[in-house]
């Protein structure tokens, strides 16, 4: 049996711009969700950052050029190794596929992102991502949430190597990560 998962520190919730109207109540619920997380959770950091439907692989000048997409490249670089190293995956959520233009014969390739996406870091660990595949289950952004929300609710910690995904939280681990918390900021940089 694994150890339970650590109670996150920080929760980022990453969201489409312009997504379709239909997305409205999705990013909606989301939100909701997050901010009943940061008053009931020991979180200490709550961001709310915008991605679009895709980002182009592999051009590290036009990255550099723009933060955000230097952010975003990062974070996929972070749920790729995260994905590899705890056996778990991240397509068809997060799909990297090739594009060519049959009017400029130019090629590329990309990142296709969803709609709506949820990180939880303990400091710079990364701890978990949703959406994801867990061999045959898939664990949304929703399913989440609301994992974190009931573990905050409750004495029990999600374990991870457990048929079940509960376990008593282990009282050698400290949990009070400070009453402090940081406002949702609407965009940010860095």
């Amino acid at each position: 049996m694994s150890n339970p998962t650590t109670t996150p520190t920080s929760v980022e919730l990453w969201i489409r711009s312009f997504a379709p109207a239909s997305a409205g109540p999705t990013q909606e619920r989301a939100l909701e969700q997050l901010s009943d997380l940061e008053s009931q959770a020991p979180i200490e950091s709550v961001d709310v950052s915008v991605w679009g439907k895709e980002i182009e692989v592999d051009r590290p000048e036009r990255a550099m050029q723009i933060p955000q997409l230097c952010r975003i490249e990062r974070r996929l670089e972070a749920f790729e190794n995260w994905a590899a190293r705890t056996g778990r995956r991240l397509e068809p959520f997060f799909r990297n596929t090739h594009v060519e233009s049959s009017i400029t014969g130019e090629s590329h390739d990309v990142w296709r992102l969803p709609t709506i996406a949820v990180a939880e870091f303990d400091g710079d660990e990364l701890l978990h991502v949703a959406p994801c595949r867990d061999g045959d289950r898939t664990i949304d952004v929703f399913d989440r949430l609301e994992t974190l929300l009931e573990d905050a609710e409750s004495p029990l910690a999600v374990d991870e190597g457990s048929s079940d995904g509960l376990t008593d939280r282990s009282s050698d681990r400290a949990t009070d990560y400070g009453q402090s918390r940081a406002d949702v900021e609407s965009s940010r940089s860095d």
